[in-house]
C-alpha cells in the first residue's frame, strides 16, 4: 500500500501526519496564560494545606494541654514535689501504670501498695511489695502515650524492686492520707 497520496481524494498518512505537526492558525498555545494559571493553582493548593491545618485545629480543640475533667486519675500534681523534704532513705519514685491497672479513683495522698507481675523474660513472680506509698502525682498519659505517671514517696528499695519487675499494679490502702 502506497504512503503517497493517490489523488482519489483520500490523503495518504505521511499527508495526515504533516497536517496534524504543522501549528494551526488559531490554535497556538497561549504562553501568556501558563503563568496565571501555575499561580492559580499554587492559590488553590496553599488554601487547600490552610483549610486543613484549621480543620486539625478545631478537631485537636485548639489546645494540647490536657483539660481537667475532674477525674481523679487525670489529677494535676496537688503535691510540690520539688519542695517536699524527703526523710533519710526515701525518694520519689515514678511508676508508669496502664489504664486499669489502677483505681480510676486514685488520688494525691492515697496510700497505695505496689503490685510487681514478672518480667518480659518470665522471671519472677507476681507478689504485693510489703512497702506501702503515699502519691505525690497523677500525671495522664501524653497525647502518643498510653501509660500514666504515678509519683509516690516511697523507700528507695522499693525503686530498685519497681525496675527489676514487669507491669506494676497499685491498689489503694488503708493508710493516713498527709
Amino acid at each position: 500500500m502506497s504512503e503517497a497520496s493517490n489523488n482519489s481524494g483520500a490523503p495518504g498518512i505521511a499527508e495526515r501526519l504533516s497536517v496534524l505537526r504543522a501549528p494551526q492558525p488559531g490554535t497556538a498555545p497561549n504562553r501568556a496564560s501558563a503563568p496565571k494559571r501555575m499561580r492559580l493553582e499554587v492559590l488553590i493548593g496553599v488554601v487547600v494545606v490552610l483549610a486543613g491545618v484549621t480543620m486539625a485545629l478545631f478537631l485537636s480543640g485548639g489546645n494540647s494541654s490536657p483539660v481537667g475533667t475532674g477525674e481523679p486519675a487525670t489529677s494535676s500534681p496537688e503535691v510540690d514535689i520539688q519542695n517536699s523534704r524527703l526523710m533519710a532513705g526515701e525518694a520519689f519514685i515514678a511508676i508508669a501504670v496502664e489504664p486499669g491497672n489502677f483505681p480510676p479513683s486514685l488520688v494525691v495522698g492515697d496510700t497505695v501498695r505496689v503490685v510487681v507481675t514478672p518480667s518480659n523474660d518470665g522471671s519472677g513472680s507476681v507478689r504485693n511489695l510489703k512497702e506501702t506509698t503515699v502519691v505525690q502525682s497523677v500525671t495522664p498519659p501524653a497525647e502518643m502515650g498510653t501509660q500514666f505517671v504515678v509519683t509516690v514517696r516511697a523507700p528507695e528499695s522499693l525503686a530498685t524492686a519497681i525496675a527489676a519487675s514487669g507491669p506494676l499494679h497499685l491498689s489503694i490502702v488503708k493508710g493516713n492520707k498527709k
